[in-house]
């Protein structure tokens, strides 16, 4: 029976945009149907170079030009592709998914509730456990920290790691975005992770904008030297982050992030004590951009530890780590981020408020 296997899940969601992602159980061509406020729809496709991708089973559709902080619902299409010819396509079945909703981010919003975690390794059921807890539902979006999966050795564990989870408990109507950690740069399918993450502009790292609150995607590469045995050669994550730094130092001198109403970094590997040569890489090529950019908090992982570092004058902004057993709720409003950590059994366990600079 043709079907939809895996998803929607909602990527890059922006003031005027938003990307979605799903696959079906067989070849076929797909779009997405889109319904305004007034019951107009339109039907949107993945076309490149003039042609609708077709014959996949993997579908990533991204729609511009949506109107800010609109309610939008949409549904997935699809026609299964019997035969492919040259001069004649033969359809099979047509299926069509229910009705979902999300809206555009208001970009004059100074108001924002976020998700951060990470450390999941894999575990579904405690990322499920997590999720429950804070109650996904009162948050905006959800950023998902690094280290979800262990490796990647085969296109089945993206979706059994996290996607999954995440489309059954929020993902169809809520956005989430994956920052890369460490061991998301190690398995065979490594370099198809882009796939199942599309990023607007095509880089791991990048300026997200939560309303008017700035986030700071940043990559942390491995954490061991480019020549350690363990990358058999195939690891440059030395030039890659001396590039990173370079979009860093560019970045934060942007209008956009300069009036930005608060500055968040999202990093895997926290900055401050680095012992591995990755994190001593990061700190020294990217602590002087962000030691001068009014960041308001840097949130890590990679540690599996708690442990809050408050601004001094190595890294002068504070650094909040969550451990791999719990979920951080973040509310920014009010001139001041709130920030509460959820231990195991439903409690909180930390909590922390950060001035807005």
């Amino acid at each position: 029976t043709y079907r939809f296997d895996h998803g929607p899940y909602l990527q890059e969601l922006t003031n005027t945009g938003v990307t979605f992602v799903f696959t079906t159980s067989e070849k076929g061509i797909s779009w997405i149907e889109l319904k305004d406020n007034n019951g107009k729809i339109t039907s949107h496709y993945d076309v490149k170079n003039g042609l609708r991708n077709a014959y996949t089973t993997f579908n990533t559709i991204r729609v511009e030009g949506l109107h800010p902080d609109t309610r939008y619902q949409y549904r997935m299409i699809s026609k299964q592709i019997a035969d492919f010819q040259p001069y004649k396509v033969t359809f099979g079945d047509s299926i069509a998914s229910q009705w979902y909703e999300f809206s555009t981010w208001d970009p004059k919003t100074e108001r924002c509730s976020f998700i951060a975690l990470s450390d999941m390794h894999q575990d579904h059921d405690k990322l499920a456990q997590l999720l429950n807890l804070a109650d996904v539902q009162s948050a905006d979006i959800i950023f998902y920290v690094g280290d979800m999966m262990n490796y990647y050795d085969n296109e089945a564990v993206p979706f059994q790691s996290f996607i999954d989870t995440s489309v059954s408990l929020f993902a169809t109507e809520r956005p989430f975005v994956l920052v890369r950690g460490n061991h998301e740069t190690r398995g065979i399918y490594a370099d198809h992770l882009p796939e199942y993450f599309p990023k607007v502009g095509g880089n791991y790292y990048k300026l997200y904008m939560a309303g008017s609150v700035a986030v700071l995607l940043l990559d942390c590469g491995e954490d061991k030297p480019d020549s350690d045995i363990e990358y058999g050669g195939l690891g440059a994550y030395d030039a890659y982050r001396e590039e990173e730094a370079a979009w860093l130092r560019e970045t934060v001198a942007s209008e956009e992030f300069r009036n930005a109403s608060a500055r968040i970094v999202l990093l895997h590997i926290p900055l401050g004590n680095g012992t591995w040569h990755g994190n001593i890489h990061l700190e020294e090529l990217f602590l002087p951009i962000l030691n001068d950019a009014d960041i308001d908090v840097m949130l890590s992982g990679h540690t599996h530890r708690y442990s809050f570092h408050p601004a001094n004058d190595k890294v002068r902004f504070p650094v909040l780590v969550n451990d791999n057993a719990s979920l951080l709720k973040c509310d920014v409003g009010d001139g001041k981020i709130t920030a509460r950590i959820y231990g195991p059994e439903g409690t909180v366990t930390h909590s922390h408020e950060f001035p807005l600079k």
